[in-house]
């Protein structure tokens, strides 16, 4: 066995307040004890590091490895996935030495990406994947410049899975199509969206019984389901259904909020992408419709965001990073959440500690622990 003692001044636990002279403990690369000094133990043989602060490595909750370079999601369709797939084992890297441990993945290339991390092929973080994005046909992760077979073909060339699907039967066999791919979790498209071109954020996507029969499916293969929500009616039928997880949740209300809580749902804000979509996203390719519906998204996000943190929803880190080269800038989100009302040991929370939740029973045992400064 080999043993390492990383003492610190200072030690962040993810929840609760600081330690002074914490000490944390790997024994095969797995923590087992985090604490303060005089309560560790003395493993046999055990070196020692010593630094000034220690945290446990972050959750990135809501990103997408897909390899394309510009603001217009489109580009993926005339990108080969093998060049996509290069750069993507980059990003991984991006993301872990930014402190980034964990991400999970919510459309993309990231199931065969977890497994080249597994293999020790790459080197990344730990990838909790959905495989594609569950979406009905028009939906939000349909392709709107395309005819509908080529788009399904499309998506299956470049994530591995067709995942356009109408009906209750035709969505519980998406979801088996996502397991197929090893999909820890399920991404579904409940709203209208922003990068999409002719749908309503507002609007709801998927009725209540093909809603209802992907979180049965899910469920019943102890897998959580995470839903893509703008728009207050997509978000309570998710949460209607038994959806886990809110991403966005740009036009939440005390209402949804309220109803989020009750039904222990989790939000996903991705306050990130809506920022550097409106500073950056136009001079990198982002379309004129993207624009127009992600100003309407960016003025209300702030305010249904500062909502759920007055009343208490529970929150977890994510960007909605998807372009490649954006991989690293994770962390701006904890000052976005900051900004929102957190205090930072709150949004410090969002990253660690409530990063596992977003993945139901396929969450790990045990946290994974990065050093927030250079050893001395």
């Amino acid at each position: 066995m080999t043993a390492t003692r990383i003492e610190a001044k200072r030690l962040i636990p993810g929840r609760g307040q600081p330690i002074d002279n914490g000490l944390v403990i790997l024994e095969d690369g797995v923590i087992s004890f985090a604490g303060a000094v005089a309560d560790g133990p003395i493993p046999e043989g055990a070196g020692t590091t010593t630094t000034e602060t220690v945290m446990p490595g972050m959750w990135e909750c809501h990103g997408h490895f897909i390899g394309t370079h510009s603001a217009n999601i489109s580009e993926m369709h005339t990108l080969r996935p093998q060049l996509g797939a290069m750069r993507v084992t980059a990003d991984a890297r991006r993301a872990l030495d930014a402190g980034f441990t964990s991400v999970r993945e919510m459309g993309g290339m990231g199931s065969f990406l977890a497994r080249a991390i597994e293999e020790g092929q790459v080197i990344g973080p730990n990838v909790y994947a959905s495989g594609s994005m569950l979406s009905m046909t028009a939906g939000h992760g349909d392709e709107h410049g395309m005819d509908l077979d080529f788009a399904r073909v499309s998506m299956a060339r470049q994530w591995g899975e067709d995942a356009i699907c109408d009906g209750a039967d035709e969505c519980r066999a998406g979801v088996r199509r996502m397991l197929l791919l090893g999909a820890k979790v399920i991404k579904i498209h409940a709203s209208g969206g922003v990068m999409s071109e002719l749908d309503d954020p507002q609007l709801p996507q998927f009725s209540k019984a093909e809603l209802e029969a992907i979180v049965d499916e899910a469920t019943r293969m102890e897998r959580l389901v995470g839903a893509h929500c703008h728009g207050k009616r997509g978000i309570m039928a998710a949460l209607e259904a038994g959806v886990k997880t809110i991403e966005h949740g740009t036009f939440l209300d005390e209402e949804a909020a309220d109803a989020m809580i009750e039904n222990d749902a989790i939000l996903v804000p991705t306050r990130w992408i809506l920022e550097y979509l409106m500073t950056e996203g136009e001079k990198n390719g982002m379309p004129e419709y993207a624009r127009v519906k992600g100003q309407v998204a960016s003025q209300n996000h702030a305010a249904a965001l500062a909502i759920a943190v007055d009343k208490g929803v529970k929150i977890a880190l994510g960007t909605d990073i998807w372009a490649t080269g954006l991989w690293g800038r994770n962390g701006e989100e904890l000052a976005y959440m900051v900004e929102a009302g957190l205090t930072p040991l709150q949004a410090i929370e969002t990253a660690t500690a409530n990063g596992p939740d977003t993945s139901g029973r396929r969450r790990p045992r045990a946290g994974n622990w990065s050093q927030a400064s250079t050893p001395t």
